[in-house]
């Protein structure tokens, strides 16, 4: 496994969706099933998606290698604009699960959605997930050499550069 990426489901804090509605919308794209292997609603329960063994469908263009956990939440009440309104249950969940899912695939990256090139104007996955990254990663002692490395300042730095020039 090369990525573990964090999503939101672009909801308002009141909605309380998981999987099933989540598959639902996905079908109705005429997807084969929900894209993404992980749902955490809002009271911190796990629902799980497409097993980690088939790829799922949701950073086009790097989901081979890669798992995708989505949180409930993510917009303001307008339904359109990018709010960090997740609970705190779901914050321990989402520990929780990537703690497990990194004793198993120890040199995967955590990155967002919008972390990936081409993906940049996301809001998704509505909160600032590198300092997210860096609070895990300072949590585990056996964090992968690369996450300190070029790569992962490589990929930051694409990024801002084309988010810099996506607002000239």
């Amino acid at each position: 496994m090369r990525y573990l990426t964090i999503h939101c489901a672009a909801t308002t804090a009141s909605m309380d969706i998981g999987v099933d509605e989540i598959r639902q919308w996905h079908l109705a794209r005429g997807w084969r099933d929900v894209g993404y292997h992980y749902v955490i609603r809002r009271d911190g329960t796990l629902e799980h998606g497409r097993p980690e063994s088939q790829t799922g469908a949701h950073v086009g263009g790097y989901n081979t290698g890669n798992i995708g956990v989505c949180m409930a939440g993510g917009v303001k009440d307008d339904g359109v604009t990018p709010e960090d309104n997740f609970t705190a249950a779901q914050w321990n969940a989402l520990d929780a699960l990537l703690t497990e899912l990194h004793e198993r695939y120890p040199k995967a990256l955590i990155m967002g959605h919008n972390g990936f090139p081409g993906h940049e104007s996301r809001g998704c996955p509505c909160f600032d997930w590198r300092n997210y990254r860096d609070g895990l990663h300072d949590m585990w002692a056996d964090t992968p050499e690369e996450w300190d490395g070029h790569w992962i300042d490589q990929i930051d730095a694409q990024v801002k550069a084309s988010q810099e020039a996506s607002w000239q």
